[in-house]
């Protein structure tokens, strides 16, 4: 009799989190500011699976993490903090894999690099490489599950969807920004000629006078 209440409320959970998952989709995807669209995926992520803390990371060039936005911490908090996360142990990790990293303790995990001073306590841990194309352009990193000891599979496979949906909503900000840009240059361009055909006019009126 237990069982199949059991499966009843993991089937009625997991359309629940589908319905949250869809909802996502459509608010990263629908927004074209990076920074906006950045922000949106590590507090929807959080949310999908109940973590208590949530961040995206996106790498430079060299691998090295160039922005670090978060979900769950307070400004004041991330404030005392000794310094912000360098993309070393479990993060370094993950910037250079293309599979999840789960675990249920992060201190007993040999890559774990520790904590910085004022960093709050974290134990499970839910890592997710955000690729396009097979190349890294983000990561997705959860900690402390709140209504269980650590994260499970489902979860898991939720934030490689999630991601999967993520670094196509990167990819469009990114060329949104580009394009917003050209169009600046462009603007800049035109406005340039018009002061130099405007001046040679002017130049040539006052010769005509």
């Amino acid at each position: 009799m237990v069982k199949p209440r059991t499966t009843r409320r993991s089937v009625a959970q997991l359309r629940t989190q589908l319905g949250a998952f869809n909802q996502a989709t459509l608010t990263i995807t629908a927004e074209l500011a990076l920074d906006r669209v950045l922000q949106r995926i590590a507090h929807l992520a959080r949310e999908l699976v109940n973590a208590r803390y949530a961040a995206l990371g996106i790498p430079n060039s060299q691998g090295q993490l160039e922005q670090f936005l978060t979900s769950g911490l307070d400004e004041a908090h991330i404030a005392r903090m000794e310094h912000q996360p360098q993309g070393l142990g479990l993060l370094g990790a993950l910037m250079h894999s293309t599979r999840p990293i789960r675990l249920a303790s992060i201190a007993d995990d040999p890559r774990s690099a520790g904590f910085c001073e004022h960093h709050p306590h974290m134990t499970s841990f839910l890592g997710v490489p955000i690729l396009s194309k097979g190349v890294l352009i983000g990561t997705l990193y959860l900690t402390d599950k709140i209504d269980a000891d650590e994260f499970s599979k489902d979860d898991e496979q939720l934030m490689v969807m999630l991601a999967a949906h993520a670094a196509i909503a990167i990819e469009n900000a990114r060329l949104y920004q580009q394009v917003q840009r050209l169009a600046v240059l462009e603007e800049r361009e035109r406005i340039g000629m018009d002061l130099h055909d405007g001046i040679i006019q002017s130049i040539y009126a006052v010769g005509l006078m």
